[in-house]
């Protein structure tokens, strides 16, 4: 019975993707799970194992959050997100949202209260929508392109955050997220059960992090309450900690604290001024041997060959 259906789910979602339409499945819930806000006097809840409706306002109850399965996706609801499933795209009020894309060609719009992005490509991510209407983005697994429609494209690897700015239609400089705290953190990540490789891929991405920036920088990101700002995170040589507040368009506070030297790039190679020597025309350049040296050095094969 189990083999007839998974064969019926697998036609389905197959039928579903050459279409162009996502279904997606109720496969878990947490909590009070999610329900459907179509009608305003009642609020229907929506069982495991069935369908998500088009159309339809939803939302997830308070401190609840969902997973849902579709066509070469896989999706996890926080607390309190209200959305809409439609074909091909997700239609996002409030909350946050994590994507898996298993296939490289998958794409899918998501439509957000103020502006609305693209993403392609295989990967992992977070989408969250911020207090102005936009979304913030991060990458966690895989490479992941974020399209605005007739303006700029950004490719997110893991650890990259980006911010939709809404006044110029574009996407902000991106940023660099400590994974080993968000996965921790996370409750679409730590708060789901994950697949052992999936949790492996999570724990061996963040420990590359992790070596790359102690080596490379001195800052880490937080988090802030405003949309169009970060909290970055600041550890000096003797071990204290400190805390500030910059805009996410400014990304020299993420860069490698190195200054360049005042003088010329020579004298810090060297350690002096460089000098030019005049040669005579006609004569090379480098150093010459001394005649005595040319005359009296063997040839290499006399060394093979005895007196």
């Amino acid at each position: 019975m189990k083999f007839y259906i998974s064969l019926f789910l697998i036609l389905l979602f197959g039928i579903n993707y050459a279409s162009g339409k996502i279904s997606q499945l109720l496969v878990s819930a947490i909590g009070e799970g999610i329900v459907s806000l179509e009608d305003s006097d009642s609020q229907e809840s929506i069982a495991t194992s069935s369908f998500l409706p088009n159309g339809t306002k939803l939302s997830v109850r308070p401190k609840s959050g969902i997973e849902t399965l579709a066509a070469g996706y896989l999706f996890r609801f926080g607390s309190s997100t209200t959305f809409i499933c439609q074909k091909g795209s997700i239609e996002i009020f409030s909350g946050s949202l994590f994507v898996r894309s298993r296939k490289f060609q998958n794409s899918i719009n998501i439509v957000g209260p103020e502006i609305s992005i693209v993403m392609s490509g295989s990967g992992s991510c977070l989408i969250e929508v911020e207090k102005n209407g936009g979304f913030k983005c991060v990458g966690l697994l895989g490479s992941l392109r974020f399209s605005l429609p007739d303006t700029s494209t950004v490719s997110l690897l893991p650890g990259d955050l980006v911010f939709t700015q809404i006044s110029t239609n574009s996407f902000s400089d991106k940023v660099t997220v400590d994974l080993e705290n968000l996965f921790e953190t996370s409750f679409l990540i730590s708060g789901f059960p994950n697949s052992t490789s999936f949790g492996e891929a999570l724990k061996s991405v963040a420990q590359s992090q992790k070596q790359v920036i102690g080596k490379s920088y001195n800052a880490t990101i937080g988090e802030t309450t405003e949309s169009d700002q970060v909290e970055v995170i600041k550890q000096n040589e003797s071990g204290h900690v400190s805390t500030e507040v910059e805009s996410e368009t400014n990304p020299s506070k993420y860069l490698p604290n190195y200054k360049l030297p005042n003088e010329s790039p020579l004298d810090e190679l060297l350690g002096r001024s460089p000098k030019r020597f005049n040669v005579p025309t006609g004569k090379l350049s480098g150093a010459e041997l001394p005649e005595n040296t040319s005359s009296s050095r063997p040839f290499p094969s006399r060394l093979l060959r005895g007196k």
